[in-house]
């Protein structure tokens, strides 16, 4: 049997992103049958095992080409696997300031539209980021898990190792995943288990986030 060329296998992995990719550019009800289509693979669940907050850089730095493409297809990607794994999924922004960007659901379409609005801009507000995800999770139940993305250092080292700590006390997994300036060392302190950290590429960055969907239990 042959093997599956990288551009298929590529182009196999991205179809659900893609059919979400530019709504705005398909013509007629195409947009409600890509939501269909993408729904169909993540249906809703009653009985969740918890939650996920992705956290995500999109200060000035993640302007340099593609990083911010691989950003939002890695978030998408993360979401599809940790719905089917019977996780809510959320996100919050940070650059200057942090922002909840979706809340913790289940509607692939609603994240994506929202993930799709995210501009590089202002500085590294990574600690705010991450006190914003700490406080959407607080009452929820079930597994919890932080999933840190970034391309640099933050504004306050110190308060953003005490934000991880406090999380680490709450019972959450912290998952830091860089690229670009990040400091490999600083993010295996905020997840006090260096192996839950990764530093990848840029161009790589999509299939890391991607992939730390699969550390979650099955439903």
């Amino acid at each position: 049997m042959g093997t599956v060329p990288d551009d298929a296998r590529k182009k196999r992995e991205d179809a659900p992103l893609d059919a979400l990719a530019t709504p705005a550019a398909t013509p007629g009800p195409a947009p409600s049958l890509a939501r269909r289509a993408v729904q169909a693979l993540v249906p809703r669940r009653k009985n969740l095992r918890g939650v996920v907050y992705l956290v995500l850089d999109h200060s000035t730095s993640m302007g340099d080409p593609g990083k911010m493409d691989q950003l939002r297809r890695g978030a998408l990607r993360f979401f599809l696997e940790a719905v089917r794994r019977d996780y809510a999924v959320g996100a919050v922004a940070f650059a200057g300031a942090a922002e909840v960007i979706s809340g913790a659901g289940l509607d692939a379409h609603k994240f994506w539209t929202r993930l799709h609005g995210l501009r590089p801009y202002g500085r590294t507000a990574m600690a705010a980021g991450m006190r914003t995800a700490l406080g959407r999770m607080r009452f929820r139940a079930g597994g919890k898990v932080l999933v840190l993305i970034t391309d640099g250092v933050p504004d306050d080292r110190e308060a953003t190792l005490e934000t991880a700590r406090l999380a680490r006390a709450r019972g959450v997994t912290v998952i830091p995943i860089g690229t670009g300036a990040a400091d490999h060392d600083f993010l295996a302190s905020l997840a006090g288990r260096p192996e839950l950290a990764r530093y990848v590429a840029a161009e790589d960055l999509a299939g890391a986030i991607a992939s730390a969907a699969g550390g979650l239990k099955r439903g």
